[in-house]
């Protein structure tokens, strides 16, 4: 099925752009989904303003009957600043087509809502967590997450307190490792933006900020707003989810559903008439024939429309395309009618693979187009379809991280063990 049109998030996109005094060919920093790259130019000195794309805060974990979810997502933010002038502005992902965009600094809303806005940057401030390392049962490591955030001042008069924007986050075995690589994007963006950065060792000056070296190298430049504005990725919860803002969702279906379901029912009502004739004519084969027909296509309409009812009402403006947590990452996870992922081990495709199961994460040409593709002890996976074959080396290099954050470290695990002893015994014995 060819992939629905983006033209619409496309156009939405570069109006939040403009709202901004700039275009979709500028070059973007994604602090979450590249943090080395993004570390490497906010590092570097003078330029023209920065462009970088952040993360909202979420709110807490949802529940839904007996099944558990993860946050309610929302889109990512644009920010725009010139190195030391102490005030940035701030925009949505995208802007809907409704009339010129308002600039004022006093616009309603929090960060991201509504149209651009003037903000005044207080800090950045580092924090950090222990998290489980993986979902089993006789694994007592603990991972340090530690995400760096962006505090802005209230918006205007209405406003109960700061916001804050989520704008380097990492996770690790090892709390040094987390710390540094996040520390790395910290740092800059605090010494550019003229704020004090807050850690756990202490609060440094805008004039005394140290330079933190780069744990990891930049593997490749940044990507134009344009083409990094379709994918994020970013935690939601204990998860690390990878999210396509230009698709609807389940929404997407919802018309076509609803439409293959009335259709279905009508030739369902079509056959429930002459099956009602074949009796009334006292020809009962054709009756019990037409009338199991009928009953098929009654329940498949029945149950079209039951999805198509579903579909409506995703309220959320982004589908997942992965998530990555608890040792173990599923391709196109369920979600909730908020969007929220379902916290359950598996997906859309099947079952969640463990992390120590991926042999690589790689970009592979499909036609004209690129994917992600996660090689597995289970085959490979398509997870990312895009076409920008630099987009798609761009998540490729995110993904990765991303599998690597929630890996159980060791060896092989007891399942591929028995699976090396039972293809062992199998070649023993074709031998």
């Amino acid at each position: 099925m060819p992939e629905p049109s983006t033209a619409a998030f496309d156009a939405g996109v570069a109006r939040a752009l403009r709202s901004l005094g700039t275009d979709g060919s500028v070059p973007a920093l994604d602090l979450l989904g590249d943090p080395a790259g993004a570390a490497s130019a906010l590092s570097a000195e003078g330029g023209a303003p920065l462009l970088l794309r952040v993360a909202q805060e979420l709110g807490a974990p949802q529940r839904d009957r007996d099944v558990a979810f993860g946050p309610a997502p929302r889109d990512p933010v644009w920010l725009r600043f010139e190195r030391g002038a102490g005030v940035l502005r701030v925009a949505p992902l995208r802007l809907a087509d409704a009339g010129p965009a308002r600039s004022d600094a006093g616009s309603a809303g929090g960060a991201g809502e509504g149209a651009a806005a003037s903000r005044d940057p207080v800090r950045v401030e580092v924090t950090s967590e222990q998290r489980p390392c993986c979902g089993a049962a006789t694994c007592t490591r603990e991972r340090t997450y530690v995400a760096a955030w962006l505090a802005l001042a209230p918006s205007g008069a209405g406003a109960a307190a700061a916001q804050r924007l989520l704008v380097a986050e990492a996770q690790d075995l090892e709390a040094a490792r987390a710390e540094a690589l996040v520390e790395a994007v910290a740092a800059p963006l605090a010494a550019a933006l003229r704020v004090p950065l807050q850690t756990a060792r202490g609060t440094e000056p805008p004039d005394a900020i140290a330079p933190r070296p780069l744990p990891e190298p930049a593997t490749a430049p940044a990507l134009t707003a344009a083409a990094l504005a379709r994918f994020a990725i970013r935690s939601e919860g204990e998860l690390f989810v990878l999210r396509d803002h230009a698709s609807h969702g389940p929404r997407g279906s919802a018309t076509r559903n609803a439409l293959i379901g009335a259709a279905l029912m009508l030739l369902g009502l079509a056959l429930w008439i002459q099956v009602m004739r074949s009796v009334s004519a006292g020809d009962s084969a054709i009756a019990i024939g037409v009338g199991s027909a009928a009953a098929l296509l009654s329940l498949a309409g029945y149950a079209f429309l039951g999805v198509a009812r579903f579909s409506s009402r995703y309220a959320a403006r982004s589908a997942p395309v992965a998530s990555f947590g608890s040792g173990r990452f599923v391709v196109a996870p369920w979600v909730s009618r908020t969007g929220a992922i379902d916290l359950r081990p598996e997906g859309r495709l099947g079952a969640a693979i463990s992390a120590g199961e991926v042999h690589a994460v790689q970009v592979q040409p499909r036609g004209d187009r690129f994917a992600v593709e996660i090689d597995t002890d289970h085959g490979p996976i398509d997870a990312l379809l895009t076409d920008s074959e630099d987009v798609a080396h761009y998540w490729r290099d995110a993904m990765e991280r991303a599998v690597a954050s929630v890996r159980h470290p060791g060896g092989p695990s007891a399942r591929q063990r028995l699976r090396a002893r039972a293809q062992a015994q199998q070649a023993a014995s074709a031998g």
